[in-house]
């Protein structure tokens, strides 16, 4: 039993070392004041979580390792449904509660001497018709992924 349970940390621990030597690329999220006081004050600080996990993602799917540092801001992101905070803060919302969400959000990509070698930004907000289907974050992953689209456009290679 010990064996088995020392071959499998084994191999975890060679699973996550493959995959954080094979992404070198850095993401750094930050938010403009209008976008920090509204995840501070609507969202919940524990949503920024959601959104750098959204964005390294997008990232990631569309730069591969052609870069090796991105720097987006967040300057206003809305939710199709209520986060966490907001169904403690107002009682009468639901999961069942939804809306129109988005983003606006920009970024530069860096080479690995650290020479900007590509920038884009992206601003969408999605329609009413498909609100009714989203998660908390639908609209503003969709405008994330192609906010990453658009910066893999730009970056040359």
């Amino acid at each position: 039993m010990v064996k088995l349970f020392s071959a499998a940390a084994l191999l975890l621990a060679m699973t996550f070392a493959s995959t954080a030597s094979a992404d070198p690329l850095q993401v750094t999220v930050t938010y403009d004041e209008k976008a920090q006081k509204k995840i501070e004050k609507t969202y919940g600080v524990r949503e920024k979580a959601v959104i750098q996990d959204m964005v390294e993602r997008s990232l990631r799917e569309s730069l591969n390792d052609r870069v090796a540092r991105v720097e987006v801001v967040i300057h206003d992101l809305t939710a199709n449904r209520p986060t966490f905070k907001e169904l403690g803060d107002k009682p009468g919302l639901s999961m069942q509660s939804f809306g129109i969400g988005g983003a606006d959000v920009s970024g530069k990509a860096f080479d690995a001497t650290g020479n900007e070698i590509g920038q884009a930004s992206y601003d969408w907000t999605g329609d009413i018709i498909w609100a009714d289907t989203a998660w908390t974050w639908s609209d503003t992953d969709r405008t994330l992924s192609v906010f990453a689209r658009k910066l893999a456009q730009a970056v040359p290679g």
